[in-house]
This record gives C-alpha cells, sequence and structure tokens, in this order.
C-alpha cells in the first residue's frame, strides 16, 4: 500500500484504499477470528470470519442462519444448518479478489493471524 501521490498532496486530495477496520483473533477449529473491513467506496463490512482450510485461508462472508416459521433452525439433508448469504458477489472472480485484498489487509495488521 503506498501513499498519496505528490500531485495529490498538492491538490490535497488522498486516495481512498481498502482498511482493517476490526480484528478479533478467535481461533476455533477452522476459524481463525472475525473481522469487519472498510473498502475504498467507504462501504463498510461487518462480521467477516477469516476461515482456513485445506487450500489455506479463506474469507468467509456474513450470513444469518435459516429459521422455519416456528423458529427451529432449518437443516440441510446432511443436518447440517442452512445459511442466507447477505453479501454476495456476481461471479467467481470477483469473490476471489475481494478474498485476496481481505487477505492482504489481515497479513498486514497481523501477520500470525495467518499462521504465515
Amino acid at each position: 500500500m503506498t501513499g498519496p501521490s505528490n500531485a495529490e498532496l498538492r491538490r490535497g486530495e488522498r486516495r481512498r484504499q481498502a482498511k482493517l477496520r476490526k480484528w478479533t483473533g478467535h481461533r476455533s477449529g477452522t476459524l481463525l477470528g472475525f473481522y469487519s473491513v472498510e473498502l475504498a467506496s467507504g462501504m463498510v463490512i461487518n462480521d467477516l470470519r477469516l476461515l482456513t482450510g485445506k487450500n489455506g485461508p479463506w474469507v468467509a462472508m456474513p450470513s444469518q442462519k435459516q429459521l422455519d416459521r416456528d423458529g427451529n433452525l432449518r437443516l440441510d439433508a446432511n443436518g447440517k444448518p442452512i445459511f442466507n448469504q447477505i453479501v454476495e458477489f456476481r461471479d467467481r472472480a470477483t469473490a476471489d479478489k475481494f478474498n485476496e485484498l481481505v487477505l492482504a489487509l489481515v497479513r498486514a495488521a497481523n501477520p500470525a493471524a495467518l499462521g504465515d
């Protein structure tokens, strides 16, 4: 991440960059922690989870457990909870780009969080 250029400083401008706003390490199984990210647009995404698996660390977007009309947790055929995605990407390439951005932010702020 680089700072503003000399021309931007002269004009009093500053490029907006994505940043990690909040990080709470919480190792439990595949979970490494929770965090919030502020995107360059100013949008803040809360309740992201940092997980790890056979292909390394990855970002889980916020989601909400599905409930039936009686308020009971809905389960899939394997007995696992069903979730509704709150935020999603239009395609895999966009999701991968976001994942790379967030992992870079986590590495910069707390390299030990990923075990690198």
